[in-house]
């Protein structure tokens, strides 16, 4: 009984137990972000921005390391 006294703060009520306005009811608000959130990550998806994880990309020092191997194996085996 007590515990239905207490307040809880909310996003879209008012601690009169007012109404919030239309707009800012959960049932409009969440379907708009999660649409909202959607398109951003299409967009960024379409116009290349996440790529392929895991794709190998050979630099300079990958050079050396390998030809450090190759060197030390034909030392090894002379």
């Amino acid at each position: 009984e007590k515990a239905k006294t207490f307040y809880f703060f909310g996003f879209f009520e008012g601690e009169t137990g007012e109404k919030a306005p239309w707009i800012l009811r959960p049932s409009i608000t969440f379907p708009i972000a999660f649409a909202v959130v959607g398109a951003g990550f299409w967009v960024t998806f379409a116009l290349g921005g996440i790529s392929e994880r895991g794709t190998q990309v050979k630099d300079e020092l990958d050079d050396i390391v390998l030809s450090y191997a190759i060197v030390k194996n034909t030392l090894v085996l002379a």
